[in-house]
């Protein structure tokens, strides 16, 4: 569904750009480029015009619409499925032993002992 939609955006978008390129410009002085001399026969300069730009308007209201269509066509991953390392799911399925915790050892604090103590590394 959202293929076909953005395929469609394509194609209206390209039509916009040749409605664009079709029109006169509003200026005399620029040069021309293309136009369609045969629209401007059979319906009239001012005619052709109005035609000309209600299609662009007519493009660029599609391009948007598609474009919130396709928003809401995108499929989303859900909250489990946004953020996937095979790091994490290895730290998952393993079994991390937890210590046993003594009253014993909790209570008791730790002092140096002689033989914790720092060598002596002064030079004789």
């Amino acid at each position: 569904m959202t293929g076909l939609i953005i395929g469609t955006i394509i194609v209206v978008a390209v039509l916009l750009v040749l409605v664009v390129l079709a029109q006169n410009p509003k200026s005399s002085g620029s040069g021309g480029g293309l136009t369609f001399s045969g629209a401007n026969q059979l319906m009239g300069a001012k005619r052709s015009a109005d035609l000309f730009e209600k299609m662009t308007w007519g493009f660029i209201a599609t391009i948007m619409v598609l474009a919130l269509a396709a928003n809401v066509a995108i499929k989303r991953p859900s909250a489990e499925e946004q953020f996937s390392s095979p790091n994490v799911e290895a730290a998952k399925s393993t079994n991390v032993p937890t210590p046993a915790a003594t009253s014993d050892s909790l209570a008791k604090p730790i002092t140096p002992t002689e033989t914790t103590q720092p060598a002596d590394t002064t030079k004789k």
